[in-house]
């Protein structure tokens, strides 16, 4: 009987693949930036990236698709760098026992507030994912846009995972009592957010960092029972 042997790729192939992939992801990124995924073409991106469309579709299928590996490769360096305060960390979630611990910050709410604003300052050194981020969560607020479900469970996930700091730093007595950790949660989401959107408008010039450290320092001593800020030992 005749033997087959198996056909493998060489590796070199794969490697190839994987950098056209690379490529391609990195033109969709930069074109959704500027233009928004609404009048960011296949053909655009397949210029801006030096392929086709045709190469884009085979890697990835359609447009769609190209958008949610774009917005995956956001989150992959987001974790990469700041696994727990990361979309996907969720104190809920039986999959992220880092985050269930909250070994890193306790109960200590301005360790929290520090790792928050160290993940902003990080973001601050990708200013095309910050513009890709800011335009395309004001798209998505329309239910037919595709990464209308993506920003809907990311904000859902972020919030829950804040809130539960909160709590754990609530119920340590280290907050006042009649604290809503579900509304401070939400206050931080929208103050960061607010703050890139005006950050990505003023082309940089805004003191995000600055004026986000004041932000979490006011929250800090409103929120606290010694009434002590980021920088003050408790």
């Amino acid at each position: 009987m005749e033997q087959h042997t198996p056909r493998h790729r060489p590796s070199g192939q794969y490697a190839a693949a994987d950098s056209r992939r690379a490529a391609i992801i990195d033109a969709a990124l930069v074109l959704f930036a500027k233009a928004g995924y609404l009048n960011s073409s296949l053909a655009k991106i397949a210029e801006e990236a030096g392929t086709s469309a045709t190469v884009i579709t085979h890697h990835f299928g359609s447009k769609q698709r190209l958008l949610m590996a774009v917005l995956e490769a956001r989150e992959d360096r987001t974790v990469r760098t700041f696994g727990r305060l990361g979309p996907d960390s969720d104190s809920d979630s039986d999959s992220d026992s880092d985050s269930d611990s909250g070994d890193d910050c306790g109960d200590d709410v301005r360790a929290l507030f520090h790792e928050v604003l160290a993940l902003a300052t990080y973001n601050l050194t990708q200013p095309g994912l910050i513009q890709l981020y800011t335009r395309l969560s004001a798209e998505a607020g329309d239910p037919a846009h595709p990464a209308h479900t993506y920003f809907a469970e990311r904000y859902e996930r972020v919030a829950r995972f804040l809130a539960s700091a909160l709590q754990r730093s609530l119920d340590a007595g280290q907050l006042r009592d009649g604290i809503d950790p579900q509304s401070i949660a939400r206050e931080i989401l929208a103050v960061s957010d607010g703050l890139q959107v005006q950050w990505a408008v003023a082309e940089g010039r805004l003191d995000f960092v600055g004026l986000y450290r004041a932000h979490l320092d006011r929250l800090a001593r409103a929120l606290t029972v010694d009434g002590k800020g980021l920088d003050e030992p408790a």
